[in-house]
């Protein structure tokens, strides 16, 4: 059974070498509210965790241990999984800034760290982010252009060609593919949970073994599709 408050704990994973600070971090974000993701000293310690693990954020230092740097985490951060970043490292010359400010990362922070600077600048970005994700979004599907508002978006199905929105009050038909309507919208909002079936994981409020529930219906979860939530129910 998923915790009814599982969608406002987000998880947060630490790339860092310097394990002593590494720890110091991952106590601070627990005794904070969130949680660790795991704590990566190198680049593909950082990519297996990303592969496994839910991660919302990523603490990054740019001299991590190996021949790929804090930089290329992020690069790789933009360019599969679309998870925002913010730097904490000692690297302040002016080169390094430059580097750094064109990955876009959500933050930059100097070292030593100030525990109340890194959780409050974390804060910060993730109200940012729960105010972008309650926006709507512009698709074009052919020569029509939907405007969908994501934050009230539960579920969708498709019919045939079409794809069929559930809201809390209304439906929208779209002539869509699942697939296509999914790559669409803002990335990891929408968990297929069946071949025809996709949810928001924003509302799923329990996850059975066959089944979820979604604002208080019932979604069937079909077996090959177990894996999508994994990480939100571990007896899956």
């Amino acid at each position: 059974m998923i915790n009814e408050n599982l969608k406002d704990i987000k998880s947060i994973l630490i790339v860092e070498d310097e394990l002593l600070i590494a720890r110091q971090i991952k106590i601070a974000l627990l005794n904070h509210g969130y949680l660790c993701a795991g704590i990566a000293i190198n680049y593909k310690a950082a990519k297996e965790i990303l592969e496994t693990t839910k991660v919302d954020l990523v603490l990054l230092d740019v001299k991590i241990s190996g021949r790929k740097t804090g930089l290329d985490v992020a690069l790789l951060l933009n360019a599969l999984y679309s998870i925002p970043f913010l730097f904490i490292t000692s690297y302040n010359d002016a080169n390094s800034l430059h580097k750094i400010k064109e990955l876009s990362p959500k933050g930059y922070i100097n070292k030593p760290i100030n525990e109340i600077t890194v959780l409050t600048t974390i804060d910060i970005i993730f109200d940012n982010l729960k105010d972008e994700t309650e926006k709507f979004v512009n698709i074009n599907i052919g020569t029509t252009t939907y405007n969908i508002q994501i934050s009230d978006l539960l579920y969708i199905k498709s019919e045939h060609v079409y794809v069929r929105l559930y809201y809390k009050k209304r439906k929208m038909l779209i002539r869509c593919s699942l697939k296509k309507f999914i790559e669409t919208m803002p990335k990891n909002l929408l968990i297929r949970v069946s071949r025809s079936c996709a949810v928001n994981i924003n509302f799923i409020e329990n996850i059975g073994t066959s089944s979820l529930e979604v604002y208080g219906e019932n979604i069937k979860i079909s077996p090959n599709y177990k894996i999508n939530l994994k990480y939100l129910n571990r007896d899956l």
